[in-house]
Parts: structure tokens; C-alpha cells; sequence
């Protein structure tokens, strides 16, 4: 929680319906007032009339933002998950979970989480977005839409580069550093090393 995993799930949603399509956005945050996992349930029709869901299906998302590599291999997000189908852009960076309060000796759980994403998916990228977020705007909040504008650069995102942009202005907060997140992310698909020099 606090990674600002929802607002990105209604900036998708508002730039969906800015473009007239259909689509449902389901937060499942409940579990962040205990230090838990946040999800954002985003799924896109052409119209109001073909969305048959509110959940992304078993092996059915096309694609995952994952704020968190803990979370990102958590259960719940790779039963979603498709070795043929599915996109994943990760954020390296690695938040402490609830299990850190209970058990200050805690550590990551065994096995290599981007290979387990590796098998899950049918393409992963790995990005430190926290930190460039940090880097270039100051603030790790902009991570995720630095991601947005990453994934949208990949191609993975099928919404325009106006109607992301507007969905950011109309949701009021930070309007020009989200942007400038957006715009970085962008460039950093392109070439992460410029970016990052």
C-alpha cells in the first residue's frame, strides 16, 4: 500500500473511457492497512457491452505493472499470469511485507523471483523505477507512472500517449511531475542507459 498502485489502476480506467471504451477497474486494497499487498484489477473491452469480468482471469492478463517483485510473485498475481500472453514490467525496488513487522530477522523469500517471473510470462522486463524516480523527480511516488510510461512505450499498453496524459491532468495531483514520470518512463524503454546518465 502507498505505492499509488490504485491510482494507476484509475488512470488507466479514466484514459479507457476517455477513448470510449469499456472498462472495469477492481482494487482489492484492503489488505494495505496491514502492510499487505495491494491489486488493481484493470480490464479493457472495445465497449461497456463486451466486458464479461470485473477480476483478471486465471493466465488471462496481458499485462502486469508490478510496483513490488515480492508481490509480483506472490500466488495471487501469477495465477493470473500466461507464459504465451502475458508482459510483465517489474520494479526491483523491494518493499518490506508484513512479515518484516512480525519478524524483524525476516528475509526474502527462497528461489529467484525473476526467474520464476521469467517462466510465468512471455516477456519480463526488470526496471529500477523507484529509483529513477527518485533520481529525476525526486520522489519514489512517481514510479509507477514512470512504469506506465514505460509499458506504454513497449507497445503493452493499448492506449494512447493523449488520453494517459489527459486521465493524469484530470486526476489533479502533481499534474506536471506525473507527466514528466510518464515522458521518462518513455525514454527510458528506449534507452535505459541515457536515462539513467
Amino acid at each position: 500500500g502507498g505505492t499509488g498502485v490504485v491510482t494507476i489502476g484509475q488512470l488507466i480506467g479514466m484514459a479507457s473511457h476517455l477513448e470510449g471504451r469499456g472498462c472495469s477497474v477492481l482494487d482489492m486494497a484492503g489488505l494495505a492497512q496491514k502492510g499487505g499487498a495491494v491489486y488493481s484489477h484493470v480490464v479493457l473491452a472495445p465497449s461497456a457491452e463486451e466486458l464479461l469480468n470485473t477480476r483478471v482471469a486465471m493466465g488471462e492478463a496481458d499485462l502486469v505493472l508490478a510496483g513490488d517483485q515480492v508481490v509480483a510473485t506472490s500466488a495471487e498475481a501469477v495465477a493470473r499470469m500466461n507464459p504465451q500472453r502475458t508482459r510483465a514490467l517489474v520494479n526491483t525496488d523491494v518493499a518490506p511485507t508484513a512479515a518484516f513487522v512480525h519478524d524483524r530477522d525476516w528475509a526474502l523469500p527462497g528461489g529467484d523471483l525473476q526467474a520464476d517471473l521469467g517462466r510465468a510470462c512471455a516477456e519480463v522486463a526488470h526496471l529500477d523505477a523507484a529509483e529513477l524516480a527518485v533520481a529525476l523527480l525526486g520522489d519514489a511516488i512517481y514510479a509507477n507512472p514512470l512504469m506506465m510510461g514505460y509499458a506504454y512505450q513497449k507497445g503493452w499498453l493499448p492506449l494512447s500517449e493523449a488520453a494517459l496524459l489527459r486521465a493524469i491532468e484530470l486526476n489533479g495531483q502533481q499534474v506536471a511531475n506525473n507527466q514528466a514520470a510518464f515522458a521518462w518512463g518513455r525514454r527510458a524503454a528506449h534507452d535505459l542507459q541515457a536515462v539513467q546518465a
